[in-house]
């Protein structure tokens, strides 16, 4: 690997997992703060629907904005934009207004500028290394949030145990203000070509007119538009639910809950790199959904935290095997210049139906069991793996 792509290689992966290890901590702060503020899923799931919403009404725009303009400067913009939209949690509750409405806005502007960065990452990344290594160089990228997502809980558990959950958010913006810093050192590449000059309603049709005509890649996003409505909204919202009211634990019990998900991911990214020329994309791709889906419904015998975090564990080995071939496929099989458009298209899929599933799980865990809820659709979403290995257009993809 040349010296520049090296150095390329090291500033991602730094920026992601700082900023990722802070989203992680954000993430966990916002949802025991509003659950132990109303004591209701109900409305905890409403405002972890809020945080999504973005992705629904704009994330397709976003692509669109990737396409167009420079993927960095949208990077280093949302980064800037998230920074502060969270700095604003901790002051508001400092100033005495603990209204969670009012938490549940800035939430929802945080996830706008959230919906402009991922697009334009994904769209950014085969732009600074060549075909070939794309696929290691995901799976090495990848381990950052595995890391992060295994280092920020446990940060936090530990930060909690001396310090009230509104300094999370401090730490939460610095992380942004921090991995902004380490983006700029990036060596961009010499030549950013322009698109042509069509309106954005018009290249928008243009993007998904590809996808429509590209089959296996649109049934593989509309699969993953199916899994996300079953995985996200208990991944989100069932979680602290299932350690706050099922298994009577703490803040700093979901923080560790949390943290071995995230384990178990990173050990997911290694398998998925050895995977790597041994089985297709399609395939690792397929056996991640299934091993997302029926790990999870093993959290209806969870009996404590204790083994809730070891099944959370295995539960995180298959999140790598769906993310890295999800994307690599995308970037390997799709020009660069659609590359904003159709990762705004998957961010849609997996963060935009966090919105919906979030807000019918915070309903569902106010009705029936929350381990019924894990039950059901970690069966649900194992299905949608087996329904990804019966289709042989999508085992086939490399």
């Amino acid at each position: 690997m040349k010296h520049a792509q090296k150095k390329n290689l090291i500033l991602l992966w730094l920026a992601q997992a700082i900023s990722q290890a802070g989203d992680a901590i954000y993430q966990l702060a916002l949802l025991w703060l509003v659950l132990d503020m109303t004591h209701s899923t109900v409305i905890t799931g409403i405002i972890a629907m809020s945080a999504y919403l973005p992705a629904l009404i704009f994330g397709l725009y976003a692509g669109v904005f990737s396409d167009r303009m420079n993927r960095f400067k949208l990077m280093i913009f949302s980064n800037a934009g998230q920074a502060l939209t969270v700095l604003l949690i901790p002051l508001v509750l400092w100033y005495g207004h603990e209204n969670v409405w009012l938490i549940c806005g800035f939430a929802f502007i945080r996830s706008c500028f959230n919906t402009l960065f991922q697009p334009a990452l994904q769209s950014f990344i085969p732009m600074l290394f060549p075909p070939e290594r794309i696929v290691k160089i995901n799976a090495i990228l990848v381990t950052s949030g595995h890391i992060a997502w295994m280092v920020g809980p446990f940060f936090a558990g530990i930060l909690l145990s001396i310090l009230s959950i509104k300094y999370l958010f401090l730490v939460d913006a610095a992380s942004f203000l921090l991995g902004l810093a380490l983006l700029l050192f990036i060596t961009q590449p010499i030549h950013f070509s322009q698109p042509e000059d069509h309106n954005h309603w018009s290249e928008l049709k243009q993007g998904l007119s590809y996808l429509f005509s590209q089959k296996p890649i649109f049934w593989m996003i509309i699969i993953t538009f199916i899994n996300n409505l079953f995985i996200m909204g208990p991944a989100i919202v069932g979680l602290p639910v299932l350690v706050k009211t099922a298994l009577n634990g703490t803040a700093s019990d979901f923080a560790f809950v949390e943290g071995c998900m995230a384990a178990g991911a990173l050990g997911g990214s290694i398998i998925v790199a050895q995977l790597n020329g041994k089985l297709s994309n399609g395939i690792i791709w397929s056996i991640g959904l299934f091993l997302d889906g029926i790990t999870y419904s093993f959290l209806y015998w969870a009996n404590s935290v204790e083994l809730a975090m070891v099944m959370i564990f295995f539960h995180g080995i298959g999140i790598p095997l769906i993310i890295v071939s999800r994307t690599s496929i995308i970037q390997l099989h799709t020009p660069n210049k659609y590359h904003g458009r159709l990762f705004s298209t998957v961010h849609l899929g997996v963060v935009g139906t966090t919105a919906v599933s979030s807000v019918l799980v915070g309903i569902g865990t106010s009705i029936i069991s929350v381990k019924l809820v894990f039950l059901g659709i970690g069966i649900g979403a194992a299905l949608c793996g087996i329904t990804g290995l019966a289709l042989p257009s999508l085992r086939k993809l490399r």
